[in-house]
């Protein structure tokens, strides 16, 4: 039996190509292909491509959520209580703010209530957006709010990940953007500042960049009293440089420069009031005789409040029943809980965020009528987000679940009027 002769396409398979090259005929060798070779290179590429994506955009859908959750609420509030929403978001410190941006500093001190009770640096934040935005100056503060918070949760799924790693940084921006305080990012508040600005100075710290670390926790001085803590965080930082490399490092003394440059906000309005005013002390002077901030705990007993009580017992138990006392007296007992939790975590966060923490605790529970509500709570951050690593399982989804409630109860009765934030 004759074989028959194979086709050209057989021969093709087996006889290589010949293909010319610089003159020269070369044999091109056959390629072998292995099927889905390619697609496999690929899945990793674009498993990492999506998780690096997601964990972009994690805080910010996060914080997006929160914000939609307050609008809801407080178009609710509006509903129920027949009030704008704009005037339940510009309530309370939010008119001093406002006024404060508009007119300015009255030039002489005094005893009673006045914009001098205020730090300058959100104002001023408030009239340049008011002169770039071409809008209200309450349109400008609420878009400061906004941003400042969403640039605030960014910052603390950075600062939780170089902490703890990435999958227990973003339970902590989701315990940041839940905590109840953060009701400040939707109204006219200098948290929006404050958070963004000593969140960066933790960062540095945690880097060692303590020039800029500094810088920053001096313009939050510039911003509200509380970010005083931050001073003493600054300072605790450089302290532990120093007796870690000692004083004969040229990188240790440089340390110095954080604790020096945290005081130039407070530094430059104390002169700013001296200068306008007559005295450093002139917005000192408001806080206490206005508003009767005094760093004595029983000086209490010289308020208003106090005297009225005093004068009416009967009226103690009305005075139990307000929500202010209990924001007060929960963020007492949040902020003490905190400090034990951080306390077991002292070695894995940056130097100077348990004492901020302290301070703010010290600052609060010290002062007679600013105590560690949710507003105060959380500019000590660590103290807010350090639930994220100690607790797991059922427990961190309970507490979630809590401070899910907490942040929708609390958020109501402050746009409805009831409680400060």
């Amino acid at each position: 039996m004759t074989r028959e002769a194979p086709t050209l396409e057989e021969l093709s398979v087996d006889i290589p190509s010949i293909v010319p090259m610089q003159g020269v005929y070369e044999l091109e060798r056959p390629v072998e292909r292995s099927v889905g070779t390619e697609e496999a290179r690929r899945s990793p590429l674009r498993a990492g491509m999506l998780s690096t994506t997601w964990s972009r955009m994690y805080a910010p859908a996060v914080y997006a959520g929160s914000r939609i959750a307050v609008l809801v609420i407080a178009g609710a509030v509006a509903l129920l209580s027949h009030h704008s929403v704009g005037s339940e978001l510009e309530a309370f410190d939010g008119q001093w703010y406002l006024r404060l941006a508009a007119h300015g500093y009255p030039t002489h001190p005094t005893t009673t209530q006045s914009t001098l009770g205020f730090f300058p640096l959100y104002p001023l934040a408030i009239r340049a957006a008011e002169w770039l935005l071409a809008s209200a100056p309450a349109t400008a503060a609420l878009i400061l709010s906004l941003l400042g918070g969403l640039v605030a949760t960014v910052l603390v799924q950075r600062l939780a990940t170089a902490w703890w790693g990435e999958r227990t940084a973003r339970r902590a921006t989701l315990l940041f953007a839940l905590f109840p305080g953060s009701i400040v990012f939707s109204m006219a508040y200098s948290e929006c500042l404050t958070l963004p600005l000593v969140l960066g100075c933790l960062l540095c710290l945690r880097t060692r960049r303590f020039v800029l670390a500094g810088l920053l926790a001096g313009l939050a001085t510039a911003v509200e009293p509380v970010a005083l803590a931050f001073v003493v965080a600054c300072a605790m930082a450089a302290y532990h440089e120093l007796r870690t490399r000692g004083w004969h490092d040229r990188e240790a003394l440089s340390s110095l420069s954080a604790p020096l440059l945290s005081t130039l906000g407070i530094g430059a309005f104390a002169v700013f009031l001296w200068c306008w005013t007559g005295t450093p002390f002139a917005a000192f002077t408001a806080q206490h005789a206005g508003w009767f901030q005094q760093a004595d705990p029983l000086g209490i007993f010289g308020t208003h409040v106090a005297r009225e009580l005093i004068a009416h017992p009967s009226d103690v138990l009305n005075y139990l029943l307000t929500w202010n006392l209990w924001n007060g007296i929960g963020g007492a007992v949040f902020l003490l809980c905190s400090l034990f939790a951080l306390r077991r975590v002292r070695h894995e966060v940056s130097r100077g965020a348990i004492a901020c923490c302290v301070s703010v605790a010290v600052m609060t529970l010290w002062s007679v009528m600013t105590p560690p509500n949710a507003r105060m709570t959380l500019v000590a951050v660590p103290a807010v987000i350090v639930w994220a690593r100690r607790l797991s399982g059922w427990r961190l989804g309970t507490f979630i679940a809590a401070e899910a409630a907490l942040f929708v109860v609390m958020s109501a009765a402050t746009l409805s009027g009831h409680m400060l934030p």
